[in-house]
């Protein structure tokens, strides 16, 4: 009998770029339901390629509420992220999962962010090492879902960012701060 306990305790745990979708995948609507409704921030795909070529594996984290308020369904957010997914596949992009919460926020849930569930399943599901993976989000719930992950929270100035820069300092942890998603590549090593 083999013993492959000593082989997978050294295993390499993978690195992550955790990304809010709304305001940081893609522009800002409220509400986003339809396809034709996505767009590209400028830079964003170069930049998803660049953090991919070195070695993160790119992961969607999204509450997507108005599944619960009944503005949309689930189907019409499955549709948005096959859209999101072939064109930022155009650009050799390649999304390894996407995490949603559907629910509306008084269902007090345990995935909605901030909670850090839906980073924890992920790191489970994918063997990621959260201290060395980054979430960039726009919003206090992204930067929240982060911090109680251990995971190294990353504010976006596009979407809801520049308002959610007037709090930051309520935080202990040190979060970077950048103008566009596109600028984050200065955080690879």
């Amino acid at each position: 009998m083999v013993d492959f306990s000593v082989a997978t305790s050294h295993t390499q745990l993978n690195k992550a770029l955790f990304l809010d979708r709304d305001g940081v995948v893609i522009d800002y609507i409220p509400y986003l339901s339809q396809p034709e409704q996505v767009r590209l921030p400028h830079g964003a795909g170069e930049a998803l390629k660049t953090w991919q070529d070195a070695g993160y594996l790119l992961i969607l984290i999204t509450n997507q509420a108005g599944v619960g308020r009944g503005y949309y369904t689930l189907e019409d957010v499955e549709a948005v992220h096959t859209y999101i997914r072939q064109e930022y596949g155009k650009l050799g992009v390649s999304f390894e999962d996407i995490f949603v919460c559907p629910h509306h926020p008084e269902d007090n849930c345990l995935c909605r962010k901030p909670s850090p569930e839906m980073l924890i399943q992920a790191s489970k599901k994918h063997q990621i090492s959260l201290s060395q993976s980054f979430f960039v989000g726009d919003a206090p719930s992204d930067l929240q879902a982060a911090i109680e992950a251990d995971c190294q929270p990353v504010l976006v100035l596009t979407g809801r960012g520049e308002e959610t820069i007037k709090n930051i300092a309520q935080y202990s942890t040190e979060i970077k701060v950048f103008a566009k998603l596109s600028d984050t590549v200065q955080l690879i090593d």
